[in-house]
């Protein structure tokens, strides 16, 4: 009799049912030999017991082997239905949604995906992945996607805004590579609904501006600080002196602002150095640079404007002041001011030239008599001569001398 080939755990349930039928025809076989030999006149009991031990071992043997087949299949069925479990276990996990697609559409998704997106499951298999892409967002997914299926990208991570079936904008974490398993890649994804963090980054960021924005500005007036001047007027004078441009400075002092202080109180002080921050803000364009300088000083640096032009922009800064009525804390008072300004090249060629040129003008003013402005003169040539026929400190037309 051949050998055939022992059963094991690769055996195919067919093949068992096939063998289990064959070794019936053997069976059969083998009882209707004993039945011919026991009818023939040549029957003998040698013949009679070889063939039923042959019967019974043959029998014995083929039932063992399939029921060790049995066995093995078994325990490979039971492995697999467990692993399968855990693997389905690892996909449903309400953390993260995980997804496979071919050629652009989704192939699997899971419950957690769904969720995320706001539809069923089967709602999912088969749909154009960037339907879940909002519009602002899908060209750049689509051209990850081309870089992770064509190889240039092995790896995927990045957020993009994604799309709910209600039309709900949401945030997305994006992870995924790219498997090869039959004729198609398969891109594998994992995708996470980021909107609540990328809200809290969000309010972060805009709370670390607002601490940068106020680590630049006085409290009190809302206008820049000294810190900032200071590195503002050095680019400032950096931009000038490269394209040969000019700029001024002009310097703001609030006449008798100490008797203030002493007949209303501080607080009343407080407001009119608000107030008056307030009108010098109105006054700047968007390049220009408003400071509080400090105590009842303030200065304003004005890009591409000579002395003169600064000067103009200074006096309507005075008239306004002049006119403007004072009412803080119930009480109701005018003030006014003085000015000095100065320019860049003619005062100096550095920061603190300028500024040092521009106070002496003010401090001018306050002694020809305050609320006025007056323009610094221009640095002498050596020799002591004066580079033009302008008088020392000059004052813009129609103000007080």
């Amino acid at each position: 009799m051949a050998e055939r080939r022992p059963f094991g755990a690769d055996s195919d349930p067919k093949l068992l049912l096939g063998e289990i039928a064959r070794q019936n025809k053997v069976i059969n076989a083998l009882m209707n030999r004993l039945e011919r030999n026991a009818a023939g006149d040549y029957r003998t009991e040698f013949d009679e017991l070889q063939t039923a031990v042959v019967l019974k071992g043959e029998v014995r043997r083929r039932t063992a082997a399939l029921e060790s087949a049995l066995r093995d299949n078994e325990l490979m069925t039971r492995q697999l239905r467990e692993s399968e479990f855990k693997l389905l276990s690892v996909v449903n996990q309400p953390l993260v949604g995980i997804s496979t697609s071919e050629e652009g559409r989704f192939t699997f998704a899971n419950q957690k995906l769904a969720d995320i997106f706001g539809y069923e499951v089967n709602e999912l298999i088969g749909r154009d992945v960037l339907t879940l892409v909002a519009e602002c967002d899908r060209s750049m997914v689509a051209e990850q996607m081309r870089q992770r299926l064509s190889g240039e990208v092995p790896v995927a991570g990045y957020t993009f805004r994604g799309l709910r079936k209600d039309g709900v904008e949401i945030d997305v974490e994006l992870h995924g590579s790219v498997h090869n398993p039959g004729k198609k890649p398969t891109a594998v994804t994992i995708m996470l609904d980021v909107s609540q963090r990328r809200q809290a980054e969000r309010r972060a960021e805009e709370l670390h501006a607002l601490l940068r924005e106020q680590s630049v500005r006085d409290a009190l007036t809302g206008l820049y600080n000294r810190r900032y001047l200071d590195v503002a007027l050095e680019e400032e004078c950096k931009r000038a002196r490269e394209a040969g441009d000019v700029f001024s400075i002009v310097m703001c002092d609030i006449d008798h602002f100490k008797t203030i202080n002493d007949k209303h109180g501080h607080q009343v002080g407080d407001d009119v150095l608000a107030i008056i921050a307030a009108l010098i803000g109105k006054r700047c364009g968007p390049s220009d640079l408003a400071a509080r300088y400090g105590g009842e000083e303030f200065l304003v640096v004005l890009p591409g404007q000579a002395s003169a032009t600064a000067a103009v922009w200074a006096n309507e800064l005075r008239k306004e002041l002049q006119a403007q009525i004072m009412k803080p804390q119930a009480k109701a008072f005018k003030m006014t001011a003085s000015f000095g300004v100065a320019s860049f090249p003619e005062q100096g060629c550095c920061c603190n030239d300028v500024i040092s040129f521009a106070d002496r003008a003010l401090y001018a003013a306050k002694r020809g008599g305050r609320n006025q402005v007056r323009i610094a003169e221009a640095p002498r040539m050596p020799g002591g001569v004066p580079p033009s026929s302008d008088p020392a400190l000059s004052v813009t037309a129609g103000m007080r001398r």
